[in-house]
């Protein structure tokens, strides 16, 4: 029996590598149907913070006429929507719409004592439009939402209301959005992007339904959702009631935005409240308050790059108000970003020079339901490539390794689609630079008897095929998680960590242990060796300095990976110079390194170690395109730089050891 196992686990690698490549063609339509669905949409709606500008005027001599300057010029620079918030009393009283009093200003503007026991709020309305309209959103809000007390009062001639709390517990309770501000801003041509947050408790689903048909009977066609949570959002799941937020945004064709840069994500801001909205969700870049003091062209890099890079459809921009010592004036920044919009390198330009437009935000359209099937074969075919991964370390692990795996990931499918394909991405895109790699250490191998040497060109055709099975695994990784939800980040490649780590141990492995072996008594034995060698100081310094190289390279890893002041500026650079920035790891390092292994390696066997290193440019490739929510043309575009960059530098790393390795033979001990 086991005699015939090995017979046919034998056959079985031939076999396998069919039904890889049997994935790779179902991976095809899937990954055109991601290109089709990117570009389903073009436009990017370019979104202000009216309440930034409200606090903004608040420090100015004449408030209304900055706010209408401001709103003119921000329309020509290519601002088509405003933003606007629950009101507040705070922000009422910036609009000029009502004067507030707590009690002790109260008790000096009537001329009448403190009431002992008494902590309440006084408005007056500054307009008998403010009153008419006012008034009824503030009793609903204090005296049916809240439960507070609200009578009607009078001083010179002009109404107000007492509200039976004090100020700055009056001034948290969210009210309906201002409707005058909302008149003025449509009139001047700005759409309204609404912004509701959860802190409208208790929840109530009729009040909510009036609000939103009052926002779609304006036209208001998405909304932001503002804090923390979304609303409606309760932890107890009993009390929750996002969906009914969903239902009832959906009922008034209502979409929303996913805002990016958050360090932690809205809560109820899921999967399934996107797929009760129909999928009726754009991706929002928030240009933080913190962000507005930045220069014009670095404001404008970070809004190109957003809409470029990944395929954010709504930029939404902050500012703050802030003492200038140097200038002496309170600064709000807004010339500069007015520049970074409009100025001669602005983002307005450069984001239509890239084939977008100016307009009101749309979700992407997404066609692929049908090729959900495929992702079956895709299944089957990476439970493949992982086996034969396997069957460089254990061969005759192939045959069993696949079958426990093919079955193993098609009952996980069964339990959960997503956990299943997450799984197989992650599984792929740590396999597939792993085994490009090792079969490029082999082949070299097999040249060693008949070809003493290699040279450049050799070694770059190496390096060019193992980059082309790295690529299998990059089609795997994009058709398996083909789809809307990860285009919107709402779900995205899981293990990223290890996926830089785990290649780089797996081929380091392979270099110390298995390459060249004759069997698993062979592997024992060098594996003894090693546990049981006498270690000296210089391997203690060597481990510090490798733990400390590992470190800084995962520092590195990720969106939010560090990066030094001057790289950054190459970054810059290099992504004004050619459209799109290659990876510095890949062109400065791995893959020059990855030929200079290849050249040297023939000659020299400790050269194999090499490949541990210049692995992280194979699965700097996979991690490319594992980054879902950008367009796959622009990876394919830096991929392609990383590689042609990489050759060249190589010329110049393979000129190094030539010069050094003669200066050793010439000059060196004999």
């Amino acid at each position: 029996m086991l005699q015939r196992y090995l017979s046919v686990n034998e056959r079985a690698r031939k076999w396998l590598w069919w039904v890889v490549i049997l994935g790779l063609l179902a991976s095809v339509p899937l990954a055109y149907e991601r290109v089709i669905t990117e570009r389903s949409t073009k436009n990017v709606d370019i979104v202000f913070d009216y309440r930034d500008l409200l606090e903004s005027a608040a420090y100015k001599p004449n408030p209304e006429a900055y706010i209408q300057e401001w709103l003119q010029t921000m329309k020509g620079a290519g601002i088509e929507s405003m933003a606007v918030y629950e009101s507040s009393l705070e922000e009422l009283k910036n609009s000029r719409r009502i004067q507030v009093y707590n009690a002790q200003e109260y008790s000096l503007l009537t001329g009448t004592p403190i009431v002992q026991g008494e902590n309440n709020t006084y408005l007056l309305f500054a307009t008998q439009e403010a009153k008419d309209k006012l008034q009824p959103i503030m009793e609903r809000t204090y005296r049916d939402r809240v439960k507070a007390k609200v009578t009607t009062w009078t001083h010179n001639n002009r109404q107000g209301l007492i509200i039976g709390l004090p100020y700055e517990e009056a001034n948290t309770k969210p009210m309906e959005p201002d409707p005058i501000a909302m008149d003025m801003l449509q009139k001047q041509g700005f759409r309204i992007v609404a912004r509701l947050s959860d802190r409208m408790q208790p929840y109530s689903e009729s009040e909510l339904e009036d609000l939103l048909k009052k926002l779609s009977q304006r036209g208001v066609k998405r909304i932001v959702f503002d804090g923390t949570a979304v609303t409606g959002y309760d932890e107890d799941p009993e009390k929750n009631n996002v969906p009914k937020t969903a239902e009832l945004m959906k009922k008034y064709g209502m979409g929303t935005a996913a805002i990016e840069r958050l360090k932690v994500p809205q809560k109820g801001f899921t999967v399934s409240f996107a797929d009760r909205l129909d999928n009726n969700v754009v991706r929002l870049f928030p240009l933080f308050e913190t962000e507005a003091n930045l220069k014009p062209e670095q404001i404008a890099d970070k809004l190109v790059l957003a809409v470029k890079d990944r395929n954010m459809r709504m930029l939404f921009l902050n500012t703050r108000t802030a003492k200038d010592m140097d200038k002496g004036f309170m600064n709000d920044y807004l010339e500069n970003i007015i520049t970074g919009l409009n100025g001669p390198e602005g983002a307005v330009k450069r984001i239509e020079a890239a084939g977008y437009q100016l307009g009101e935000a749309h979700p992407f359209v997404e066609h692929g339901k049908v090729l959900e099937p495929l992702k079956l074969v895709l299944l089957v075919g990476g439970a493949a490539l992982i086996a034969l991964t396997i069957g460089l370390f254990l061969p005759a692990l192939v045959t069993a390794s696949f079958a426990i795996g093919t079955v193993g990931v098609l009952g996980l499918f069964v339990l959960s689609k997503s956990l299943a394909l997450q799984a197989m991405a992650f599984g792929v895109g740590v396999c597939a630079p792993t085994l490009a790699t090792i079969m490029a250490i082999r082949y070299i191998q097999t040249r060693k008897s008949s070809r003493p040497s290699l040279s450049w060109i050799g070694a770059l055709m190496i390096f060019l095929g193992t980059s082309l099975v790295t690529v299998i695994g990059v089609m795997y990784v994009v058709g398996l998680l083909s789809g809307i939800t990860y285009y919107l980040v709402l779900e995205q490649y899981r293990g990223v960590g290890l996926l830089h780590l785990l290649p780089i141990f797996l081929v380091g492995l392979y270099a110390l242990l298995f390459a060249e072996s004759n069997g698993l008594r062979d592997v024992w034995e060098r594996a003894r060796q090693l546990l049981f060698a006498k270690i000296t100081v210089i391997w203690i310094v060597l481990a510090a300095v490798f733990g400390g190289v590992i470190y800084y390279y995962l520092t590195r890893t990720g969106n939010e990976g560090q990066a030094s002041q001057m790289e950054m500026l190459m970054r810059t650079y290099l992504e004004n110079g050619l459209g799109v920035r290659p990876r510095f790891k890949e062109f400065i390092f791995a893959h020059p390194v990855f030929i200079l292994a290849a050249y040297m390696y023939v000659k020299h066997r400790s050269a194999i170690f090499l490949f541990a290193g210049a692995v992280m440019g194979q699965l700097s490739i996979v991690d490319t395109f594992a980054h879902l929510h950008t367009p796959l043309y622009i990876s394919a575009i830096r991929v392609g730089y990383g590689i042609v960059f990489g050759v060249v530098i190589s010329l110049i790393y393979v000129a190094a050891w030539e010069v050094l390795a003669r200066g050793w033979r010439r000059w060196g001990p004999k």
